[in-house]
């Protein structure tokens, strides 16, 4: 018994340093016992239940292992239908197995006092792609790996996420507050397809796909040029302590709306007809050169689809629409409730609440 733990306390540590993201399964507690190697090969794993069958396969994927042996010892259940339905659990419920796991099976053997199991594993994923994956927790950390492989132009973005429970629309909504969150990134949004693995569960892979219209050379000088033309905007602002008004204020001086104006931040903070959108990425720009804290949403209104800030004032966190940069237009700032009442939706699982202030 005592050369028995020692075993599974080597195991362990073998299975932690190289393999934790196996250990993260909801499944798996802090008592699962882990029977493993035999011999000190580590390609034979040593299985006495059927969580260890499961904990086994999962380790032979973690290590992107084509092939493995499992002994099953003492093991009082139905091999034949343990196996089938370890498999099952694997590559149709574990993130990495759904990902990457094109097929595995068995052939089983029974030897005097143990069954020997031979495992084949085929991959649809290489080992390059999988050592790729980046391991995050929940909204945060999912909108802050979109945000590094926006930052770099990435093509493609693969991350096993815990606490997750959203679809793949939250994914694209998240994409999207990522991508407008920094204006000096905003120049030509890619084209971008979302999938998970498995599609329901807490824990997932989320694996996006990027088609980038632009160099990274173009950005870098774009990314300059807005921040000069920031610069100077705040330069002619003077002021201890900016407030949202004013701002919008300086920003509407040298704004030009139109409806088939640019897209662009620069643009519209270099004077020339900007879109809606343009418009709000470059006061978005101008309002974080300041250091307000302020976010893009992207939503709808009444159905078609629309930008607004959310911009943080005194009295808590309110929505400003586009309209407060058009001419003879006053600056109105919006709580949750007055902005839904006019038709607008968003995903606000993802924003700062706007809530009415009843203080005082």
């Amino acid at each position: 018994m005592k050369r028995g733990l020692l075993a599974l306390a080597m195991a362990a540590a073998v299975v932690l340093s190289g393999c934790s993201a196996m250990l993260e399964r909801s499944y798996v507690s802090s008592t699962t016992h882990l029977d493993y190697s035999v011999a000190e090969d580590s390609s034979i794993l040593r299985v006495e239940t059927y969580q260890g069958l499961v904990n086994a396969l999962l380790y032979f994927v973690n290590q992107h292992a084509t092939t493995g042996t499992l002994r099953l010892y003492n093991y009082s259940g139905d091999v034949e239908a343990d196996l089938e339905s370890a498999c099952n659990e694997v590559t149709t419920e574990d993130p990495l197995g759904v990902f990457s796991v094109r097929s595995m099976d068995y052939d089983s053997t029974r030897i005097i006092t143990y069954y020997e199991v031979d495992v084949r594993i085929v991959y649809s994923r290489s080992a390059q792609v999988v050592s790729s994956i980046q391991t995050v927790s929940g909204l945060s950390g999912l909108r802050s790996e979109l945000t590094r492989a926006i930052s770099v132009r990435q093509s493609q973005s693969i991350s096993r996420v815990s606490y997750f429970s959203g679809d793949e629309q939250m994914v694209q909504d998240l994409f999207w507050q990522a991508y407008y969150s920094t204006p000096r990134l905003a120049l030509s949004p890619p084209r971008f397809s979302v999938s998970l693995y498995p599609s329901t569960g807490s824990q997932r892979i989320v694996e996006v796909n990027l088609t980038w219209p632009d160099s990274q050379m173009d950005l870098t000088a774009y990314a300059k040029e807005l921040d000069a033309v920031v610069e100077q905007l705040l330069d002619e602002t003077p002021s201890e302590s900016h407030t949202v008004e004013q701002l919008v204020a300086q920003v509407a001086q040298v704004a030009v709306p139109s409806s088939t104006g640019s897209l662009t931040a620069l643009d519209a903070l270099s004077g020339k007809p900007a879109s809606d959108q343009g418009l709000m990425l470059g006061l978005e720009a101008v309002l974080q050169g300041a250091g307000i804290e302020t976010s893009m949403v992207v939503g709808t209104l009444r159905g078609g689809a629309t930008t607004w800030l959310i911009v943080s004032t005194g009295n808590g966190y309110r929505h400003l629409l586009p309209q407060s940069l058009h001419p003879d237009q006053p600056l109105t700032l919006y709580t949750d409730q007055q902005l839904q009442e006019l038709g607008y939706a968003w995903p606000t699982s993802l924003y700062p609440a706007c809530l009415e202030n009843t203080e005082g």
